[in-house]
């Protein structure tokens, strides 16, 4: 993990250029979570020039290793990789197989020194569930006819690149919503009842055996939801739910005969709501703004004082139909600060990964705009810095300051800077 600073400083108000400096004590404070960066360019270079998609992938990954990001969180498609129907399917060298994308973006995290979380999901069309008719544009989605199939692609996933490095995984991508799990309910004497936990149970069981069996000392995590759902809970009448709570997701789970095994609890506490309104009661949300209700929603299951990682967060600065919350680019940035004091205080947080580097046309909390531009939240994550407690600061007062110093694997010196007057 990264290290984490302190300082304190007294009378913070200063009356001109030659102000004397408050005076400042470092105090070293627990371990922050470790700092994890997304970018879904990383792998999607495929339509480049075949001599520069190296180079592509590793301007990202260098980019996002200077940024101070420990971890790169990577979703690995198994609808990318096995676009035809392996003979044999927990074997690397299976000639279906096409590794190339994610073989440079290993290469490229080995060069600059970073971690990898490969996140698995994305149905091939060949192992979808005939039964279910998807939205042509979310085939990916579509439950696997076998949950087999899915180990056995774990298998091989893990026989290709635990060696060379990778020993984070995620089983899924947010079962919990049907735009990543299809379906979540399903028609039961004459009620909507919630599938999906044990359709994702029966995934998450095939992986973790799996890759356990290749990568003994692989780390595992569950769970991986998203941070809505509709009223429904596990059991309602009314129109066709889409979208379980990830409270409820996790209760489900709980159900006798499913208890699938993880090492670690995944979320996505995306912001449901602007953070001036975060006293709202929200039954059916779990953001960065109520993180206490999900280590309630784990203890109350068999997943008990289980770590966390929250492998998704971002705020937007444009509304998307996916992402409607968004904020200025300067909110932004301060909001990234923010979140780190509100993931530090949850303290079996182990890892924390903003979404993403660069926007797209769909989606809008980059760090950069989509043209390429920085946004200020560029700089807020690669030093990220809030006061403790948090609001205006009168003068003559002692405020503390917390930040992560990034990148840095040891202890390091930081400067931390005065400027008086306005």
């Amino acid at each position: 993990m990264l290290a984490a600073i302190a300082g304190l400083a007294l009378g913070m108000a200063g009356c001109g250029g030659h102000a004397t400096p408050p005076p400042v004590a470092v105090a070293e404070v627990t371990p922050s979570p470790a700092a994890s960066l997304q970018d879904d360019r990383v792998y999607q270079y495929e339509s480049a020039p075949l001599a520069d998609r190296q180079r592509m992938v590793d301007e990202r990954v260098k980019e996002m290793a200077d940024l101070g990001a420990a971890i790169l969180r990577v979703d690995l498609r198994w609808d990318l990789v096995a676009t035809g129907k392996p003979a044999n399917p927990a074997d690397p060298q299976d000639p279906a197989y096409a590794w190339a994308r994610y073989d440079r973006v290993v290469a490229a995290a080995r060069r600059y020194g970073v971690e990898l979380l490969f996140t698995v999901w994305g149905t091939p069309r060949w192992a979808a569930d005939p039964l279910v008719r998807p939205n042509p544009a979310e085939a990916y989605a579509v439950r696997p006819a076998n949950p087999d199939d899915y180990g056995a692609f774990a298998a091989a996933a893990a026989t290709r690149y635990s060696p060379r490095g990778v020993r984070r995984w995620e089983a899924w991508n947010e079962p919990n919503l049907t735009l990543f799990l299809n379906p979540q309910y399903e028609r039961r004497e004459g009620r909507w009842v919630a599938t999906s936990p044990a359709t994702y149970s029966d995934l998450l069981k095939r992986f973790y055996d799996n890759v356990k069996r290749v990568a003994p000392g692989a780390v595992v995590a569950g769970g991986v939801t998203g941070p809505s759902g509709d009223p429904c809970g596990l059991s309602c009448s009314g129109p066709r739910p889409k979208r379980v709570a990830p409270a409820d997701f996790l209760r489900g789970l709980d159900a006798p005969g499913l208890q699938p095994p993880m090492d670690v609890v995944s979320h996505h506490p995306y912001p449901t709501i602007r953070p001036e309104l975060a006293s709202r009661p929200r039954p059916r949300s779990i953001d960065l703004y109520n993180l206490e209700r999900l280590t309630g929603a784990i203890d109350r299951t068999y997943l008990r004082d289980r770590p966390i990682w929250l492998t998704e967060y971002g705020f937007a600065t444009e509304p998307t139909p996916s992402l409607a919350i968004f904020m200025t680019p300067a909110e932004q940035a301060t909001a990234i600060s923010d979140a780190l004091r509100r993931i530090r205080e949850l303290r079996r947080v182990q890892l924390g990964t903003y979404y993403f580097l660069q926007d797209n046309a769909g989606w809008k909390s980059g760090l950069r705009e989509l043209d390429g531009r920085p946004k200020p939240g560029r700089e807020a994550f690669a030093l990220p810095l809030y006061a403790d407690p948090g609001g205006e600061v009168a003068s003559g007062t002692r405020v503390r300051l917390v930040g992560q110093a990034r990148p840095a694997t040891e202890r390091t010196t930081v400067r931390v800077e005065w400027r008086s007057g306005d």
